[in-house]
C-alpha cells in the first residue's frame, strides 16, 4: 500500500504540459484527479508571472484513502523565459505523509553549475545550455508542440544527481472524454528502454494550448494509474469540451 501511495504522488508530480500559446506563456490554474489501487489523488497546478521574464510553476497535491489524507507533495520551479529560451532558476520538491523527502536545486548559469541539496547531502553538478528541471521541461514540451508537431521530442533534465534524457513519441491525434467534455488531443508516449515494463501515455488538448488532459501510467510491477483534467482556467478562459 505504501508503494502505491508513493507511486501516485510521483505520477501527479510528473504530470505533463500546461496552458501555452506558441512562443508565449499564459498564466493558468488546472485541477486533476487520479486513482490507483483504491487510492484517490487530487492535484492543483498554477503558472504565475512574477516579472517581465520570470515565472513560477507550482504543483500541490494530496493522496487519500476513504477521504483521509495520507500523503502530500509540493513542487515548484522558478524560471526565466526570454527570447524563446527557458532557464530554471530555483527548483524545490517536498513530500510528506507516508514518506518524507525534500530537495532544492539552485541554478547558476554564469558558472554553468547547479547546487542540489536534500536532507542528507548537497552536491554541485555541471549543467548544459539546454538543461531543465523536472517541471520546466513540461512547459518546454508544450511550447515545442505549439510551434511544430514532430515525431519525437527530447529534453535534458536534472533529476537528483544526474542529467537524464527524456524522449516523447507522438502517436497521433485523438478525441477523448473528460469531465469537461470531449477534447481534441495529441497523444504521446514516453520512450523507455526496450526491456522496460513501464509505460506512460499522455494526451494534450490541442484547442486549449496543449493543456494536459489525461495521463495513464503502468509501473514496473503492473500497477495502473489514471489521471485526468477536472477543471481549468487558461488566461482567465474556462476550459470546455467540443461543441455537441
Amino acid at each position: 500500500m505504501k508503494y502505491s501511495i508513493l507511486l501516485l504522488l510521483l505520477l501527479l508530480s510528473l504530470g505533463s504540459p500546461y496552458g501555452l500559446a506558441a512562443n508565449n506563456l499564459e498564466e493558468f490554474s488546472a485541477h486533476y484527479s487520479a486513482t490507483t489501487n483504491g487510492i484517490y489523488g487530487t492535484a492543483e497546478r498554477h503558472l504565475v508571472k512574477l516579472s517581465e521574464n520570470n515565472y513560477r510553476l507550482n504543483v500541490s497535491l494530496e493522496a487519500k484513502i476513504g477521504g483521509l489524507g495520507i500523503g502530500d507533495l509540493e513542487q515548484a520551479s522558478e524560471f526565466s523565459y526570454l527570447n524563446n529560451t527557458m532557464r530554471p532558476l530555483i527548483y524545490s520538491y517536498q513530500v510528506s505523509g507516508v514518506s518524507s523527502v525534500t530537495e532544492t536545486i539552485i541554478f547558476n548559469w554564469d558558472a554553468m553549475l547547479a547546487l542540489s541539496a536534500n536532507e542528507k547531502q548537497s552536491r554541485s553538478l555541471t549543467i548544459n545550455n539546454n538543461t531543465l528541471d523536472e517541471l520546466s521541461y513540461q512547459l518546454a514540451l508544450a511550447l515545442d508542440i505549439s510551434d511544430e508537431i514532430k515525431d519525437v521530442y527530447s529534453f535534458e533534465i536534472l533529476n537528483g544527481d544526474a542529467l537524464v534524457q527524456l524522449r516523447f513519441e507522438v502517436l497521433g491525434e485523438e478525441i477523448i472524454s473528460t469531465p469537461l467534455g470531449d477534447l481534441r488531443c495529441v497523444k504521446l508516449e514516453r520512450q523507455r528502454e526496450a526491456n522496460s515494463n513501464r509505460s506512460t501515455t499522455i494526451w494534450l488538448a490541442l484547442d486549449w494550448s496543449n493543456l494536459l488532459a489525461k495521463i495513464e501510467q503502468t509501473s514496473a510491477s503492473g500497477l495502473e494509474i489514471t489521471m485526468e483534467l477536472t477543471n481549468a482556467l487558461i488566461a482567465n478562459r474556462q476550459v470546455s469540451g467540443l461543441p455537441k
